[in-house]
């Protein structure tokens, strides 16, 4: 146990298990298990050339996203991340961080947010529209396509068209910054993504010239243009950041969560119940997701078995002691979340499907165990706008349809989130509803 290993290193036989579930399962964050229940909540990840420590445990999380925040750095500056993303919100600290936050804020309040639901709902509806009745559906693949043109809309005002431009620079900017073998080797050669993020750029760019003539639309790349202090390369680097992390991280959710309803299909049927038995055929509204517990419960249960930024980068500033385990500066701090939520001694059968632990009284308080957006002052400033439009996607698409399971239930797969492999294919079956555009 950790106590045999006061280093926080794991031993001998934890690795060789390690290495087993990673051959096994071909998925870092799984093999992590061994070596926390051998060395304990903070320890080293033996890796050449790296200094690496996982910190995978509740008040461990604590103390690396509140008490030692200021010792630490969210810009690992040889990341693919921080070069995409330059000065982005994601990847800076400090005065800087907070400034670009308050700027945006006002965009994900309830009240700007759910005046947009309305269209929400329609882009919902006319994705559903789409899938052949009786038919074959990769959900990870719609739901990517249905979150970003929704994040278009609701904080850029963009028309329908822009989505289709941006769809394969944004997929070569997803596996950019994916984890691979840069993480070894920082320096390695990566030619074919350059072509697809110049034309990323050159579309941002094209964005930013057109919007700089036109009147102000009200919406957060406007209030970005008409500031005096910002210039068109940071607008380009919050709008790059905005568009990748705030789509792909409601995307995963939602696939993720139609395939845990696919393939527990007697779950899938108590939501639809309790979907038809509170708002009967009326279209879903923001105003009653609250009365719609179970649903509620099954996407928080969904965010915690797989939370679509499994894992957040850190780097220690200062030599610092983070549960008793001293930190050389300089070591990279990888923030396990996948590890917390499935730890269990902060959850009951963790490993299982169990959306009821979340309809108990402290399902919205659990503090540093859940962390699907989070935690801290960097909570993630998009969840409002991922909880709504989840929800109401959610909501909308289990009174329209029924999700059947093929072949075998998708794996999780590490990415630029956690995504699943290879799909969720589930074939689709309408239910009659009046109201809807089918």
């Amino acid at each position: 146990m950790s106590s045999l290993y006061p280093h926080a290193v794991p031993g001998v036989y934890a690795r060789w298990q390690a290495l087993r579930i990673l051959l096994r399962e071909r998925f870092l964050l799984e093999a992590l298990r061994p070596l926390r229940e051998d060395a304990g909540d903070v320890f080293f990840l033996p890796l050449p050339g790296m200094q690496v420590a996982v910190v995978a445990g509740a008040e461990a999380a604590r103390m690396a996203l509140v008490t030692l925040r200021p010792l630490l750095s969210s810009r690992l500056q040889s990341d693919p991340v921080v070069q995409l993303l330059r000065s982005g919100m994601l990847v800076i600290d400090g005065e800087a961080h907070d400034r670009m936050r308050r700027i945006a804020e006002p965009f994900f309040r309830p009240e700007y947010l759910e005046a947009h639901a309305g269209r929400m709902l329609q882009q919902i509806d006319r994705r559903i529209d789409a899938w052949p009745d009786g038919g074959v559906v990769e959900m990870d693949v719609e739901m990517r396509r249905l979150a970003l043109e929704i994040l278009l809309d609701v904080l850029f005002k963009l028309p329908e068209e822009a989505a289709e431009e941006l769809w394969e620079p944004l997929q070569a900017a997803r596996a950019y910054i994916a984890p691979g073998a840069w993480l070894l080797c920082p320096r390695i050669p990566r030619p074919s993504y350059r072509k697809p993020l110049q034309r990323l750029d050159t579309l941002i760019r094209e964005f930013i010239r057109q919007r700089r003539s036109e009147p102000d639309q009200g919406d957060l790349f406007s209030a970005w243009v008409q500031r005096t202090d910002m210039n068109d390369e940071e607008i380009r680097d919050q709008m790059t950041t905005m568009l990748i992390a705030g789509h792909d991280t409601v995307a995963t959710w939602l696939a993720w969560t139609i395939a845990l309803l696919a393939w527990h299909p007697e779950i899938q049927t108590r939501v639809r119940e309790e979907i038809r038995e509170q708002l009967g055929e009326n279209m879903p509204d923001p105003r009653f997701i609250h009365r719609l517990p179970l649903l509620r419960a099954v996407g928080m249960e969904s965010l915690r078995l797989f939370p679509p930024i499994p894992v957040l980068n850190r780097r220690a500033l200062v030599p610092l002691r983070m549960c008793g385990v001293s930190i050389p500066s300089g070591t990279r701090l990888l923030i396990s979340i996948y590890t917390i939520h499935r730890h269990p001694k902060l959850w009951k059968a963790p490993e299982s499907f169990q959306p009821e632990r979340f309809l108990n009284p402290e399902g919205e308080g659990m503090g540093f165990r859940y962390l699907p957006f989070g935690g801290g002052p960097r909570f993630c400033i998009g969840a409002p706008l991922a909880r709504l439009e989840g929800f109401l996607a959610l909501a909308r698409m289990l009174q329209r349809v029924i999700f059947t399971p093929l072949a075998s239930p998708p794996r999780p797969h590490l990415r630029a989130t956690l995504d699943p492999w290879p799909g969720v294919w589930v074939r689709v079956q309408r239910i009659a509803v009046r109201g809807s555009t089918a």
